[in-house]
This record gives C-alpha cells, sequence and structure tokens, in this order.
C-alpha cells in the first residue's frame, strides 16, 4: 500500500485530480450502497438539484479520494499550490496569541486533507482520524499521516488526551466535526433536516481549555492546485446543553457546505445509527 500511494504521490495534483473525477463518477455509476447513499444525501440536502451536480459531487468525491496521496506522501506538498487568501493565517495567529489553543473545525468538504500540513506550517497541530479495525492499517494512516509539527490522534481515549495536551500547550488541534461517533459520544441532531448522530468531544474539549473554535475548509478552484480558504470563527461558546451545541455545530457545517455544495463528501454514511446510539 506504501507503494502504491508513493507512486500515486508522484503525479502532478491536476493528474491526480483528473484521475480521481474519473473514478469518482465510476464509482457512484456501480450498483451497490455508495451511489444510492450520494444520490439520496445530496438531494435531502438539496431536493432541486439537477443531474449535472450530482455528477460533480462523484467526480470530486474521486478527486478529495486521490488528492491523499499527495498530502501524505510529499515532503512539502504546499510548495506548488495557490493558496488565497494569502494572510488567512492571520486569523488564526491572533487567536492562538490568547494562549488557550485552537480548535479547527472542517467538515468532509473541498481539499480537507491539506489543512492539516497547510496549519501545521504555522502552529504544532494535532488532527483526530477515525481508526480502522485493523491494527496494521491504523498504524499505517497514523505515520503516513504525521510530519515535523503534524501529530495525528486516533479517535480513542489516548487520542482524546492528546488533544487535551495540545491545547493546554496553546496549540492547534483539527477534527472532522461531521465524524459520526460511537454510541454514548454524540446526540442526535438535524443535518440538513434529517436527525444525524453528532460529536459532542468538541463540545467537551471547549469547556475544558476555554479555546476558540474556527470553521475552516479549503474550496477546490477551477485551476488544479489553487484553493480558497474559508474562515468562521465561531463568536460564541458552546451551549452547556449538549443537544443545543450539536444543532449549532451542524448548522455552521451547513453553512461551509452551501459555499460548494458538490464538494462535500455526500457518501459518506452521516446519517448511520451507531450500536449504543
Amino acid at each position: 500500500m506504501t507503494a502504491i500511494f508513493w507512486l500515486l504521490s508522484l503525479l502532478p495534483l491536476s493528474w491526480a485530480q483528473a484521475l480521481g473525477a474519473l473514478l469518482g463518477a465510476s464509482a457512484a455509476r456501480l450498483p451497490g450502497r455508495y451511489g444510492t447513499r450520494l444520490q439520496q444525501n445530496y438531494l435531502q440536502a438539496y431536493p432541486d438539484s439537477s443531474s449535472i451536480q450530482l455528477r460533480e459531487a462523484s467526480r470530486a468525491a474521486g478527486r478529495m479520494v486521490l488528492e491523499m496521496p499527495y498530502f501524505w506522501m510529499r515532503e512539502n506538498p504546499m510548495s506548488r499550490l495557490d493558496i488565497s487568501p494569502a494572510n488567512f493565517h492571520e486569523t488564526t495567529d491572533a487567536l492562538l496569541a490568547q494562549g488557550k489553543g485552537l480548535i479547527l473545525l472542517s467538515p468532509h468538504l473541498g481539499g480537507f486533507e491539506l489543512l492539516g500540513p497547510l496549519f501545521a506550517q504555522y502552529s504544532p497541530s494535532t488532527v483526530l482520524f477515525k481508526p480502522p479495525h485493523q491494527p496494521w492499517l491504523r498504524d499505517w494512516i497514523e505515520r503516513m499521516r504525521s510530519r515535523p509539527n503534524l501529530a495525528m490522534a486516533p479517535a480513542t481515549p489516548r487520542g482524546v488526551r492528546m488533544l487535551v495536551k495540545a491545547l493546554k500547550r496553546g496549540e492547534t488541534i483539527g477534527i472532522l466535526p461531521d465524524q459520526c461517533p460511537g454510541g454514548g459520544e454524540g446526540d442526535w441532531a438535524p443535518f440538513f433536516g434529517k436527525p444525524a448522530y453528532t460529536m459532542n468531544l468538541v463540545q467537551r474539549l471547549q469547556a475544558i481549555s476555554g479555546a476558540p473554535i474556527v470553521m475552516v475548509f479549503a474550496e477546490r478552484l477551477a485551476a488544479s492546485c489553487a484553493y480558497h480558504i474559508h474562515l468562521k470563527v465561531l463568536a460564541e461558546p458552546l451551549s452547556t446543553d449538549r443537544q443545543a451545541a450539536a444543532a449549532h455545530l451542524n448548522n455552521q457545517i451547513e453553512q461551509l457546505i452551501a459555499c460548494a455544495p458538490t464538494q462535500y463528501l455526500w457518501g459518506y454514511n452521516r446519517y448511520k445509527r451507531p450500536r449504543g446510539a
């Protein structure tokens, strides 16, 4: 697997995205749950969408997957990218200066794989990921995605402790807030009008640390190596009511998705019911 990812990482980003678009469109047309879920989830959020938008959503999902080797394996994946606005990090620097750390929340939207390496250029960062069940695959992902100034924290008690320690050191942490948590680790809240089991970890981390929360995503632009960074600072702390906090987070995610609806990972099983939930 390492060899395959290494070979794919040698592709120019534009080639990787083009190949990903082809594979994504093909996967969505195959019989099975993935293509059906992608269409159902997209139409749940945007019922008046056209078939053209659905096809573009499938292509964007493929681009997202084929960007992984590029951002995981290259020593300096940011060197050839056009990131705008160029001064986006000034906002996060000002928040980090408060000394409470920073919680970055990015859903499965746009080029989210570039955000870890990007923010690690400006601040030591720890990013939460959902580990696979296979120990060898979990260890491989953690090793491939880690780099200087960037640590990977599995969604386990050990990983949560890593996040808390990073915040206490005044560093940045990154979380995919639309990742479906395990039973007992979330609350039901509407997501595009349908109940979705939503993590309460973000609320707990903010309550412990007092860290500010920033919603962020990297919109993939028409130029293959160009991304626009969207940042939104949540002005108020999350509610102490867990369900209200979950609903607020989902609303913020919806607002980000509205900036580029076809770039969301609609094939992700966002509405699944975890055991014990």
